[in-house]
């Protein structure tokens, strides 16, 4: 690092600055990327425990908070009414990652504890006399 604020003896010029200023936006659109595909792979149960990351206080840099699967588990079918449904079972990793502003990774980067859902996902769904698969569920129904 070459910010003063961090105690660095190198001292960006003035010049340098104004590159370092044009790089960020593109350092900064991936770090936005990343955290937008992180949050759309999280399922809505799993983000109900969503995790804080610790704030940024060195100027020029971000963080990403990403979860990343560990687990996925479906129990067995069962029927409750018409339906059918499975409880799964979906353990995460929380991770805050800190880059700067041309995309290196800081070693202060950390994960949390594991979080672990479940929620009850439906199946086959009673359709007049028959029961039909619910996407993206793809067995035959009802389940045997």
């Amino acid at each position: 690092m070459t910010l003063p604020e961090a105690g660095s003896r190198q001292q960006v010029s003035a010049e340098r600055r104004g590159l370092q200023e044009i790089v960020m936006p593109g350092a900064k659109i991936i770090a936005v990327a990343i955290a937008a595909l992180a949050a759309s792979a999280t399922s809505k149960a799993a983000a109900a425990a969503e995790h804080k990351c610790d704030p940024i206080t060195d100027v020029g840099w971000s963080v990403v908070p990403e979860r990343e699967v560990l687990s996925q588990t479906d129990g067995p079918p069962y029927q409750s009414g018409t339906d059918w449904f499975i409880d799964r079972v979906t353990t995460v990793l929380p991770f805050c990652h800190y880059f700067n502003s041309i995309g290196v990774y800081s070693m202060r980067s950390y994960s949390l504890d594991p979080v672990v859902t479940e929620e009850r996902v439906i199946i086959c769904r009673r359709s007049g006399s028959n029961s039909v698969a619910v996407a993206p569920y793809a067995g035959r129904c009802p389940p045997r």
